[in-house]
C-alpha cells in the first residue's frame, strides 16, 4: 500500500489589478465626502436660520423707529416662534412696543416674563423698561385720585429697580445713575400725592393783601374794605388758575421725559448687544433696546 506524500498545492490569492488597487482609497475617500458636505450643508442651514431668526429683531427695531409699533410688535412675535432660544429678547421687544402704544398692562405682563428669564447682563434694559411703566401707571392713577393704587405702583416701580443685580448699577455708570434719577423721581411722585404742599406764595400774598385792604379800609372807610375785598377774590382766581396751569405742564413734562428715557434706554441696550456680537447694524436689534433690544 501506497502513501502518497505530495505536499498539497499552497492556495494564492491573487493580487489586486493596479486598476482595483487604484479604486480602493476612492471607496474610502467617498463616505468622507459625504460626511463633510452634510456637516456643511447643516452649517449653511443654522447660518440661515439664525440670521433670519436675528433679523425679526432688526425688524421689530426698524418698525419701532418708524412708530410702527404693531408692526414692531409682528416681527417679535415672529421671532418668539421661530427661535427656541433668547425669549427675553422677544418678550422685551412686545412689552416696549406694546409700553409706547399706551398699552400699559400688556406692556407690564411682557416686560414681568422678559424679566423671569433673562440673564443678569439683560435684566437692566429690562427693568427699567418695566419700572418705567409701573411708573407711568402710577402717575395714571394719581391723576384719577386712586391714591391707594398709585401707591402700589409707585412701591412696584421702587421694587423692581431697587431689586437689580449688582451688574445693572456699577458705581458711576450710565445704568447706576439712570436708575438712581428714576428712583428718585418716583419717590418725589409719591411724596407730592402722599403729602401735598399747603398752599403756597399765591395764597400768601392774598392774606397779605387782605391784610392790606382791612388796613386801609380802617382808615379811610367802607370804601377802602370793598376794594381790599375784591382785590382778594382777583388773586385767588389767579393764582388758582396758575397753580392749574403749573400742575399741567409738569405732568406733560413728566410724561415726555419718560418716553424719551424709554427711547434712549433701548438705544444703549442695542449698543451693547450689538458689541457683544461683534458689532454692526444687524446685533440685537438694531445697533430699544438694539431697539427693541
Amino acid at each position: 500500500m501506497s502513501t502518497d506524500t505530495t505536499a498539497p498545492a499552497d492556495t494564492a490569492v491573487p493580487a489586486d489589478t493596479p486598476a482595483e488597487a487604484a479604486r480602493t482609497p476612492r471607496r474610502w475617500l467617498r463616505p468622507r465626502y459625504v460626511a463633510t458636505g452634510l456637516i456643511v450643508l447643516l452649517l449653511l442651514l443654522v447660518a440661515g436660520w439664525t440670521g433670519l431668526t436675528h433679523w425679526q429683531l432688526v425688524s421689530s427695531s426698524n418698525r419701532f423707529d418708524d412708530g410702527d409699533y404693531a408692526g414692531s410688535e409682528a416681527a417679535a412675535q415672529r421671532f418668539l416662534t421661530m427661535s427656541p432660544f433668547e425669549d427675553h429678547k422677544g418678550h422685551f421687544a412686545i412689552g416696549t412696543a406694546r409700553a409706547a402704544d399706551g398699552d400699559l398692562d400688556t406692556a407690564e405682563t411682557e416686560l414681568t416674563t422678559a424679566l423671569s428669564t433673562a440673564p443678569p447682563a439683560d435684566e437692566c434694559a429690562v427693568r427699567i423698561n418695566l419700572a418705567l411703566v409701573q411708573e407711568t401707571q402710577g402717575n395714571d392713577f394719581r391723576d384719577a385720585e386712586d391714591t391707594d393704587a398709585a401707591n402700589e405702583r409707585y412701591d412696584a416701580a421702587t421694587a423692581t429697580l431697587a431689586d437689580a443685580p449688582e451688574e445693572c448699577r456699577p458705581s458711576g455708570s450710565g445704568t447706576d445713575e439712570r436708575m438712581s434719577q428714576q428712583e428718585e423721581r418716583v419717590g418725589e411722585s409719591q411724596e407730592q400725592m402722599n403729602n401735598p404742599q399747603e398752599p403756597g406764595e399765591g395764597d400768601e400774598g392774598s392774606d397779605e393783601g387782605e391784610s392790606s385792604g382791612e388796613g386801609e379800609g380802617q382808615e379811610s372807610g367802607g370804601g377802602g374794605q370793598s376794594g381790599g375785598s375784591s382785590g382778594d377774590d382777583d388773586g385767588q382766581e389767579q393764582g388758582g388758575s396758575g397753580g392749574e396751569e403749573s400742575q399741567s405742564g409738569q405732568s406733560d413734562e413728566e410724561t415726555d421725559e419718560r418716553l424719551e428715557e424709554l427711547e434712549e434706554r433701548r438705544r444703549e441696550s442695542e449698543q451693547r448687544h450689538s458689541e457683544s456680537n461683534g458689532g454692526g447694524s444687524g446685533s440685537g436689534v438694531r445697533e430699544p433696546g438694539s431697539k427693541p433690544w
